[in-house]
């Protein structure tokens, strides 16, 4: 090798550490993870405004940096041919794997990656930027599955709701979400629970077997051995009593 060249005496430097003791082992691997960080800090760069904050990207990039001096064989030559790729293998992993706000199907992932690679060949062949059309063709699809894996872009980082609306200027919360019309009944569940457990066993029991399992006053008297007239004017007398004590919670 040309010890002249900075590759070659990385890769003799490798070499060495694969022969030598644990701990010169890590030494001379650390020389080189901290004479390669720069370039692990370059292609982290090419990720950058993509919903990750470039600190992490940072991270992952020395991360690769670090698997790729531990695997690295110094009969592959070339270190910084070897390294690069693995740096770039483990941002797209993490992008991939760690990086999206909402989580996309891996079909729509994967048809993400062809569709951007698919756009890259078309525009270097055209010499311009292809359409949706051009781009579900090379791929044998449709312009909406192309559209959706474009979409899915959005799902690393999420626009702001207090972002102004293009259309009428108002945040996006405001156009987010109604009222539930089943909250009134909520609210009213909640003051009833309290009324209904005042009253006696007997009155809870004749409510339950009236509302909650939906029986007629004539299967109610059946099933409690009493005339349907007892069993509607206990019903009244309960019901009035929970109105009562809604009352006086309301006060």
């Amino acid at each position: 090798m040309d010890s002249t060249d900075p590759d070659a005496r990385t890769c003799e430097t490798l070499d060495e550490a694969a022969h030598a003791s644990p701990l010169e082992r890590l030494r001379l691997q650390n020389g080189v993870v901290t004479e390669y960080t720069p370039m692990a800090r370059r292609l982290a760069r090419r990720y950058r405004d993509r919903g990750v904050e470039a600190d992490d990207l940072e991270q992952v990039a020395r991360l690769g940096l670090v698997k790729a001096v531990r695997r690295f064989d110094p009969a592959h030559r070339s270190f910084a041919a070897y390294a690069v790729p693995t740096v770039l293998g483990e941002l797209r992993r993490h992008f991939r794997d760690k990086a999206w706000a909402v989580r996309p199907t891996r079909s729509t992932q994967e048809l993400q990656s062809a569709v951007n690679a698919a756009r890259d060949a078309l525009r270097t062949e055209q010499q311009h930027t292809p359409t949706d059309d051009e781009v579900a063709e090379r791929l044998h699809v449709s312009r909406a599955e192309v559209r959706e894996a474009d979409a899915a872009h959005d799902a690393f980082a999420p626009q702001s709701l207090d972002r102004p609306s293009a259309v009428d200027g108002l945040p996006g919360h405001e156009h987010v979400g109604a009222e539930d019309p089943h909250l009134d009944a909520v609210e009213r569940l909640q003051s009833v629970v309290p009324a209904v457990r005042s009253l006696p066993v007997e009155d809870r029991r004749l409510l339950e077997l009236r509302f909650v399992d939906d029986l007629t006053q004539r299967e109610i008297g059946e099933r409690l051995g009493i005339s349907q007239m007892q069993v509607s004017r206990r019903l009244s007398r309960a019901i009035d009593q929970v109105r009562d004590r809604m009352g006086d919670l309301d006060g």
